[in-house]
């Protein structure tokens, strides 16, 4: 019989939820913690929501967490998938709160017309650029989070091309109202997922 894979197996699991409650009753070990971060990580990189009663468990690790932040927090402590896509995330929160605005655009486009677009994006944005163009690529990379790890990875090393990319467009818009630190998110974000793809590399080699 055909040994699933990690990804697999939170497919046919969902959550542990009995590992979830030795979390919130602070009994579960290093081990278990790192693999019930490895399953929140899975369900919160789907498509789609997930059942009520899963979602009512996911709440209540984010509330045990301290909310969003401290979920993330929490999350980014464990190398490998979860690290990975809490910073896809922030990547991704960086093109939808950016993307729309008029400096950006028209930086994103002179880009494109100097053919100075990171190899992994150039084939990947619409022809046309527009407001929706770094929406749509943010779109593209969350899709990726619920693959297995392949594809987990590839969906990282896409981020970090669009973290890039946000990084060159920076010091051109510095100086601009509501995107003046642009160039320095996207900087610490190209560090972030760096950092997390090699701890994937090492995840994965263990």
């Amino acid at each position: 019989m055909r040994r699933l894979t990690r990804g697999e197996e939170h497919r046919t699991s969902g959550l542990d939820l009995g590992a979830m409650e030795e979390h919130l009753a602070g009994r579960l070990d290093s081990g278990g913690q790192a693999a019930l971060a490895g399953q929140v990580a899975w369900l919160i990189g789907q498509p789609g929501p997930p059942p009520t009663p899963i979602a009512g468990a996911l709440a209540r690790i984010m509330e045990h967490a301290g909310g969003d932040e401290g979920l993330i927090a929490w999350l980014d402590q464990y190398p490998g998938r979860p690290r990975l896509v809490v910073r896809i995330l922030q990547l991704v929160g960086l093109l939808d709160r950016f993307g729309d605005q008029r400096t950006v655009v028209f930086a994103l486009d002179g880009l494109r017309t100097d053919g100075r677009f990171p190899p992994l994006l150039a084939d990947r944005l619409p022809p046309t650029t527009d407001e929706a163009t770094l929406a749509c690529l943010a779109g593209e990379i969350k899709l990726m989070l619920a693959g297995d790890e392949r594809t987990l990875a590839h969906a990282g090393r896409v981020a970090h091309a669009a973290a890039e990319m946000l990084a060159a467009i920076g010091p051109g818009v510095s100086r601009v109202p509501g995107v003046t630190d642009l160039g320095e998110l996207a900087e610490a974000s190209r560090r972030d997922l760096a950092e997390a793809l090699e701890d994937l590399k090492v995840s994965q080699a263990i």
